[in-house]
């Protein structure tokens, strides 16, 4: 069963709110609030990083679906390894 744009996003957000951070090959997403060293402590921030050498990314967003779609756009382009 493939899962549409949409399902896609809202697992995301799912995996986010339970604490996790979501990885497929050299990329990935997490909420910063969850490490123990982060200055982040009342908003929520995210952030995407990619060190795939095609694909450099790293940005922090303050909205989780920003980020959601980032991730998901660079997915699509990102080796995965295995």
């Amino acid at each position: 069963m493939r899962l549409t744009h949409s399902q896609r996003k809202q697992l995301c957000a799912w995996c986010l709110e339970e604490g996790m951070s979501l990885e497929y090959g050299k990329l990935s997403l997490c909420d910063l609030r969850n490490f123990k060293h982060s200055d982040v402590y009342n908003n929520r921030r995210y952030q995407v990083h990619s060190d795939d050498s095609k694909y450099s990314f790293s940005m922090i967003y303050d909205s989780e679906k920003s980020a959601i779609e980032k991730f998901l756009e660079l997915k699509t382009k990102v080796k995965r390894v295995k």
